[in-house]
């Protein structure tokens, strides 16, 4: 037994003896073993207009997360920290600046410098990440449009963005959600794979997928092989049920598969309802945390 060997059994021993636990040192974007708890929060459906009253909810419901769009993003993160205060709902993700791959080069480096605003925000709100559609609808460069998507244009476009935001990511330690969308919302990124072909290429730690099961229902084959594959590559997950987009639960849709893929991996994140509802937005909410939580606890 070599010398370093003997010092760290006796040191594993010595912390056993007193009650403590060893733990492998974490690395940035390693997933945690064993893994730590999810936590589940909302982006919708609310009839709440404040932030305030919709933390209150949400906590009496027994949720643990808000997400932020656009609409709460225009004051400080301070204002909003004090709407949320005795409420016991932390922020969960915020959205960026979804104008990564316009095709005006003025206002792509705009959205880069409002990305690096909304990192900064994200962690001062504590929240785990910022999240980037690349860009809605259809596409707008002439030269590439009539040709079949996704386009390599755009790719290279969105990992120079992306290694544009290294620094940032590094910095305030938010990571930054990627997430592919329906054909019925962008001609870009539709795919799971896309998104981890994206990340892969940028190569700039902190940046992980945003897997939406509501998406996932309508433009992947197999949700589970899918995950499967890349679920490594999630940090963030959004949850609704079918085409509609209702609360999960009301078909109800069957997520055990795709959570055992997930838990294979040590998924530890955010697991956020982005839905409609079938009634009462409470009554809806009330259902789908008791339903999900079932789901991943039989998963």
């Amino acid at each position: 037994m070599t010398r370093e060997i003997r010092r760290d059994f006796l040191k594993t021993v010595c912390l056993s003896l007193t009650g403590m636990r060893v733990f492998p040192r974490m690395v940035r974007g390693s997933s945690p073993d064993p893994p730590l708890g999810v936590r589940w929060g909302v982006r919708s459906p609310f009839t709440e207009e404040s932030l305030h009253d919709r933390a209150l909810l949400l906590s009496r419901l027994g949720y643990q997360g808000l997400e932020l769009g656009p609409e709460f993003l225009g004051r400080s993160a301070e204002s909003i920290l004090a709407e949320l205060k005795d409420t016991a709902i932390s922020i969960s993700a915020i959205v960026g600046s979804l104008k990564l791959l316009d095709p005006d080069p003025t206002v792509r480096t705009e959205a880069v410098a409002l990305d690096r605003k909304r990192l900064e925000m994200a962690r001062i709100l504590g929240a785990a990440g910022v999240i980037e559609v690349p860009t809605f609808g259809p596409c707008r460069f002439p030269n590439q449009e009539k040709a079949p998507a996704p386009h390599r244009l755009e790719d290279q476009l969105l990992v120079e963005a992306i290694r544009q935001l290294k620094e940032d990511l590094k910095r305030t330690r938010v990571d930054l959600f990627i997430e592919p969308l329906t054909r019925k919302e962008t001609h870009y990124m539709n795919l799971q794979s896309h998104g981890a072909r994206i990340i892969e290429e940028a190569h700039v730690p902190g940046v992980k997928l945003l897997s939406d099961f509501y998406h996932m229902q309508m433009e992947e084959r197999d949700i589970t092989a899918v995950l499967g594959q890349y679920g490594r590559s999630t940090g963030y997950v959004h949850l609704a049920d079918g085409v509609k987009r209702t609360e999960p639960g009301s078909l109800p849709f069957d997520y055990r598969p795709g959570f055992r893929a997930l838990k294979r991996f040590g998924f530890s994140g955010w697991l956020t309802v982005e839905s409609g509802a079938t009634d009462n937005p409470e009554s809806a909410l009330q259902r789908a945390l008791h339903y999900l939580q079932r789901q991943w606890l039989e998963a």
